[in-house]
């Protein structure tokens, strides 16, 4: 099995239908999960308001408020000194 497949067989324990059933106890986990999120739902060159961010995460799950937090205090997500937009580090 690639490592490819294996990371995705992984994050399958936590997704129902590409959105986020659970979120995962252990640290690696939640990590590769959160990383999966903010591949798929941000470009590296993008700088996002809030709404627009919520929009992205809402096809990941209903509570955007809570996993943006996550990206945000896993450090996969950055938001300007004024708070207004939203960038990949």
């Amino acid at each position: 099995m690639t490592s490819e497949a294996a990371s995705a067989r992984r994050l399958d324990r936590w997704l129902v239908d590409g959105r986020i059933a659970v979120y995962p106890r252990r640290a690696a986990d939640r990590r590769a999960l959160l990383e999966h999120v903010v591949a798929e739902a941000i470009g590296r060159d993008e700088g996002l308001g809030e709404p627009q961010v919520n929009q992205r995460l809402r096809a990941f799950t209903d509570d955007t408020a809570t996993l943006r937090r996550y990206l945000v205090d896993h450090g996969l997500l950055v938001r300007s000194r004024d708070g207004s937009v939203y960038y990949l580090p």
